[in-house]
């Protein structure tokens, strides 16, 4: 049996340090936004950026729409996300997150938690179980009904 799991981006560090093998992410449907590339892409370093994108490559996930647009952020944006389901959810999910950094003393760069919550709110729509080794986002993605996980099985 097949399952969709959203990868965030920290999982393609994972896999470029050896912490997640090749063959662990085999024999599942794997999925991203565009949110993920981008952040693979803006890498700083040009070496790891090179090897990053050389493994997005090589993991070939499935490019979904992320579940809502946002201005500004790469991958989140015209013809790259669906329209906002005026739900709340994505704004709840946002404060959420905030609100768990800063009680852990994380302090997080707000564009980031932005693109975090595209990526997870995204993953709940689609019904797909978050691999992420952010402990605050897999909380977050919990709280509202969502799968998380840190490994894959």
């Amino acid at each position: 049996m097949t399952f969709d799991y959203m990868l965030d981006t920290n999982v393609f560090n994972d896999v470029l340090d050896g912490r997640i093998s090749l063959t662990a992410l085999m024999g599942n449907r794997l999925l991203i936004i565009g949110v993920q590339a981008a952040e693979l892409r803006a890498t700083q370093n040009s070496q790891r950026r090179t090897d990053l994108l050389a493994v997005l490559e090589e993991v070939k996930p499935a490019r979904k729409l992320a579940s809502s647009a946002a201005w500004g952020v790469e991958g989140a944006g015209w013809g790259q996300a669906r329209w906002n389901d005026g739900s709340g959810d994505f704004e709840e999910m946002l404060h959420r997150l905030e609100e768990l950094d800063r009680k852990r003393k994380r302090g997080k760069d707000p564009l980031n938690q932005l693109r975090d919550i595209l990526i997870a709110e995204t993953a709940i729509k689609i019904a797909a179980t978050l691999v992420s080794g952010d402990r605050n986002l897999r909380q977050v993605v919990s709280e509202f009904g969502g799968r998380a996980t840190d490994h894959f099985p």
